[in-house]
């Protein structure tokens, strides 16, 4: 389901492995980068969903073959079933085929919450506080209720769920489906969760207070000059950015608890908005509809645009667009080039929900061809098998089970994503796309990461 990770969020990671607002601001649906990507768009007053090419958002000939009730915003996609999923306006979760381009004839579930877990697990809650997983469009329900409606709710491992209640005494629950739930106390203010749920970050004004669902009993607290309003996650989980009431934005490495930037900003920043693949930071100003853009490799300022910020929008896609609702229309421009010029334009677009795909028409027939003819495709000659392989290195972890997760995301939109053991006198498990039949070939991917990125051929 949706999934989150993409080639150039792997870029992201290998950066973030380096030394040294409210809730829609984050968990945004993404899409894969090497496959064609295209951008749904959701009626919010109901009827039929429409296909877009990226980056100039004219339409696919590709609509829904039925209508679809009022769609409060996106959720989320599971390519692996090839559908889509929403939220209604009655909250309900309505889910798309994309194949077919048909809705579902009922609703997946209707809930008080929603959310989605790393691995495409849905989570719901409903009008008694149960909580049930759907796995596959299959429902498993927890044996145990949630003391309270959450203000923020997140997937994590295992599966399992994180809760966050407020009130005068704010606690996170987390609830497994073969456990009993914890119940951890917090400090007041604004919370976060990285995409694993493995870590969970409270802005507290004069600290960020860290807590590991798995050691409760354990938080950790760093300390903060200023005022500490907000606290996002960047999409590996490496990093953690605080938006203070004054300026500039602090980021701090997750594993050392240490400051290791500072983001110089027009102005005062009210909330952040990771992009989902770590290449910029979108920054909502204290005051005024409009969107900073930071430079994560440099930690930069470089642009600013018109934009409402909605739970859709603004993010950016898998080929650098940067998508906007800009007054009544969607803009999208495109962040590969100096002046960032504008690709395309959707009149009247801004009122509906907007939902980046890895995933078109032409692709899901191609895949579908291509595994038909690999149970035909001969065997590689002993010449071909005898050649060096070469990979490009995205990321290189001491954490085997992490490594692992980011491959099996990768491979999940469809990229060759594998971890390659560590070697004699090696520590790293790493994160590498191919193997490539030649050096070019790889350069020629690494390249287009616009990121740093190694090359590596172990048989050298």
């Amino acid at each position: 389901m949706h999934t989150r990770f993409l080639l150039a969020l792997a870029a992201a990671l290998t950066i973030a492995c380096r030394p040294g607002s409210s809730s829609h601001a984050r968990g945004l649906s993404v899409a894969s980068t090497t496959p064609p990507s295209s951008l749904l768009r959701l009626p919010s007053g109901g009827g039929v969903a429409q296909l877009y090419h990226l980056p100039r958002l004219d339409p696919w000939d590709w609509k829904t073959s039925g209508s679809l009730p009022p769609i409060r915003r996106p959720l989320g996609t599971d390519l692996d079933l090839g559908m889509v999923y929403a939220v209604g306006a009655k909250n309900e979760v309505v889910a798309i085929d994309l194949q077919t381009a048909r809705p579902l004839p009922q609703p997946l579930a209707t809930a008080r919450e929603v959310t989605e877990g790393p691995d495409g697990t849905l989570y719901t809650v409903d009008d008694s506080l149960r909580v049930v997983q759907y796995v596959r469009r299959t429902p498993t329900r927890f044996p145990t209720r949630l003391g309270a409606r959450p203000l923020a709710l997140y997937g994590a491992r295992g599966p399992a769920v994180l809760a966050v209640s407020g009130g005068a005494a704010p606690v996170l629950t987390v609830l497994r489906t073969d456990d009993q739930p914890a119940h951890i106390p917090l400090p007041a203010g604004d919370a976060a969760a990285t995409l694993w749920g493995d870590l969970v970050a409270v802005a507290a004004d004069s600290a960020v207070v860290l807590v590991d669902p798995d050691v409760p009993d354990q938080p950790m607290s760093v300390r903060i000059s200023g005022h500490a309003r907000e606290v996002t996650f960047s999409p590996s989980g490496h990093q953690f950015y605080v938006v203070r009431r004054e300026e500039p934005v602090l980021v701090y490495n997750r594993f050392t608890r240490e400051r290791v930037g500072a983001l110089k900003l027009p102005g005062p920043a009210g909330s952040l908005r990771t992009d989902p693949y770590g290449r910029w930071l979108l920054v909502h100003p204290a005051s005024g509809d409009s969107l900073w853009l930071v430079d994560v490799a440099t930690d930069r300022y470089v642009a600013s645009f018109p934009a409402e910020w909605a739970s859709d929008l603004p993010t950016v896609t898998n080929q650098q667009t940067l998508l906007v609702k800009s007054g009544a229309d969607v803009v999208a421009y495109d962040l590969t080039k100096s002046n960032f010029p504008e690709s395309g334009r959707v009149a009247g677009g801004a009122h509906d929900s907007w939902l980046p795909l890895a995933w078109t028409p032409e692709t899901g027939t191609a895949v579908a061809a291509s595994e038909a003819a690999a149970d035909t495709t001969p065997a590689p000659d002993s010449a071909a098998e005898a050649a060096p392989k070469v990979y490009v290195q995205v990321s290189s972890s001491q954490n085997k089970a992490w490594s692992a997760e980011l491959a099996r995301q990768l491979s999940q939109q469809g990229l060759p994503a594998s971890v390659l053991d560590p070697r004699a006198g090696e520590e790293g498990f790493r994160v590498v796309l191919g193997p490539y039949p030649t050096r070019a070939a790889a350069e020629s991917t690494g390249h287009s990461l616009g990121r740093p990125y190694f090359i590596y051929q172990p048989d050298r």
